[in-house]
């Protein structure tokens, strides 16, 4: 990676970034590579001088860079930029933490050798399963975000959900039932999409059901509705169970 400001332009990055993912030898290899931006990043926060402090935010936003390496997404932006957000995110955590505890932070390596070879040891011990969890709250984030937006086209807000949500399961399977068959159902569901409109003299028809029930159901079958036809994964363990 010999000249980073076309790195930072090119998607190829994204690409090589992927490739290092599959295995620890390729992500050490990337971070090697990524060594002096990531001293960059500590020289930004970091105190002149101060020897101590710059080794241990660098060895944070080493943490930092293996953690953006294994949970990178293409999806969701190129590399360079998630990984300084990540970097960076992390280091002023571990400012903010070490100025709660009202002192400096110290190193516990004598000498450059000892340091690299605790950083080589940490990059061994950190596995993409630490940052599960950290990934998945952000991912849960982002998904209800975008629902909101969704059901708000309907006039549907997250409070008229929760209250319009079958508290029975007798009632609520009802209403997966009534999903269902609308999913099934190519012309109803072009309505829906399309038109924007919730046909329910139609979804009457082809269930079977009261029309009063299906009234009554049009907060929650659109809401799960639109989660199964979207990228909800994660907020669908929450909302349909």
């Amino acid at each position: 990676m010999a000249d980073e400001e076309k790195i930072k332009k090119s998607a190829d990055l994204d690409g090589y970034v992927l490739e290092a993912q599959k295995s620890e030898i390729g992500i050490e290899k990337l971070i090697k590579e990524f060594t002096p931006f990531l001293h960059r990043q500590v020289a930004r926060f970091a105190v002149k001088h101060d020897e101590h402090q710059r080794d241990a935010l660098f060895s944070v936003a080493l943490s930092a860079f293996y953690e953006a390496i294994s949970t990178f997404n293409p999806q969701r932006g190129h590399f360079y930029p998630f990984a300084e957000r990540v970097v960076r995110a992390r280091i002023i955590d571990h400012i903010r933490e070490s100025r709660k505890h009202e002192g400096k932070t110290v190193s516990l390596y004598d000498d450059d050798e000892e340091l690299q070879s605790a950083q080589s040891a940490a990059i061994s011990r950190i596995s993409m399963r630490n940052f599960k969890e950290e990934r998945r709250r952000e991912d849960l984030a982002e998904e209800i975000a975008e629902f909101k937006q969704e059901i708000a086209e309907w006039g549907i807000t997250m409070e008229s959900l929760a209250a319009a949500s079958p508290k029975r399961k007798e009632l609520r399977d009802e209403y997966y039932e009534i999903v269902a068959a609308i999913l099934d159902n190519t012309e109803v569901m072009q309505t829906i999409k399309e038109k924007r409109y919730y046909p329910v003299k139609i979804i009457t028809v082809i269930t079977g059901l009261p029309q009063k029930k299906i009234e009554r159901s049009r907060i929650f079958i659109l809401a799960s509705l639109i989660i199964k036809t979207g990228d909800y994964s994660l907020l669908s363990d929450f909302l349909l169970r």
